[in-house]
């Protein structure tokens, strides 16, 4: 399933051009009818005052045809300067959705540490007992180390090492910071712990049996969202800022911004507002437009339309 292109307007976010003026985009601070970076096709801007980092996620939502390649643009610019004589700059992208309306994080998908149980693992167990050692974290920081399972009878998580919530999001799973510690039989035995990495506790009643054999994988922390139109800081004149394709699923994070997390069913435009200069003073402005996502045709891309 697609999306729907309202009256002559471009790609697949609605109001992308902004035709209809700022609607759904009202994290804007206001609309500007005119000014935009094509005199030719000038449907104005999104003006932005300050921002200090704030996320924003308008309702829309876009089906991606996963059979084709996508690429996301944004126009940005500064308009004026902080009163520390910073630009704007930032984050923008997509948050991705699974098919229960449920917002992925990375921590949802494998890619580090994809390894299997060797014992089973039951309700009740104080450790975990993996093939590999290979690839899991060892950070103080708990959330960096979420164990994370793909329970073969799990009607949504079952898939190796792709999109699961039994680790985190359904169940938070942590490790200890020790890490997979090699056992005398061969295999390695983790120690599951509360978030504060000292008290210790037991696996979780997942309603799935996880015997020797089921998937795992470490869970970890990264950026919060897909961010294909990052650009740390905004020139003052109108700067296009595209993805690479965007293509098949993934860890963005060991992936790059080149793919749509595993379990994506749907995305919404994301932007964190002036995120890179968050810390300062935040009374410059900036301004937004062209919002535009669309699949790409052979080996064409969009640098001459938008």
């Amino acid at each position: 399933m697609g999306g729907s292109i309202l009256h002559d307007s471009f790609g697949f976010l609605e109001n992308g051009d902004l035709q209809d003026g700022e609607d759904p985009y009202t994290f804007a601070t206001s609309y500007v009818a005119t000014g935009g970076p094509h005199p030719n096709r000038d449907f104005g801007y999104l003006m932005v005052s300050g921002g200090n980092g704030a996320g924003a996620i308008p309702t829309p939502k876009f089906y991606p045809d996963f059979t084709k390649n996508y690429q996301q643009i944004t126009y940005v610019k500064t308009l004026t300067l902080d009163s520390s004589g910073d630009k704007s700059g930032g984050h923008i992208g997509l948050a991705p959705y699974d098919k229960n309306n449920n917002r992925i994080d990375l921590r949802n998908c494998g890619g580090y540490a994809n390894t299997y149980l060797s014992r089973d693992l039951s309700s009740g167990d104080s450790h975990a007992y993996v093939s590999s050692n290979a690839g899991w974290s060892t950070s103080s920081t708990y959330y960096f180390r979420n164990f994370c399972v793909y329970p073969a009878t799990s009607p949504n998580y079952s898939v190796p090492h792709e999109y699961t919530r039994i680790g985190y999001g359904d169940y938070n799973i942590y490790y200890s910071a020790s890490g997979a510690v090699l056992t005398d039989s061969g295999d390695y035995k983790m120690a599951l712990v509360e978030s504060d990495n000292t008290t210790p506790t037991t696996f979780p009643g997942i309603g799935y049996a996880t015997p020797s054999g089921t998937p795992v994988m470490n869970g970890r922390a990264g950026s919060t969202y897909i961010y294909f139109n990052y650009l740390h800081t905004y020139p003052t004149d109108w700067t296009r800022v595209s993805s690479s394709l965007i293509t098949g699923h993934g860890n963005w994070s060991k992936d790059g911004y080149t793919v749509w997390g595993f379990g994506t069913k749907y995305v919404k435009f994301l932007i964190l507002k002036n995120y890179t200069f968050r810390s300062g003073p935040n009374n410059g402005t900036f301004a937004l437009a062209n919002l535009f996502l669309a699949p790409v045709m052979g080996d064409k891309d969009y640098s001459a339309i938008v």
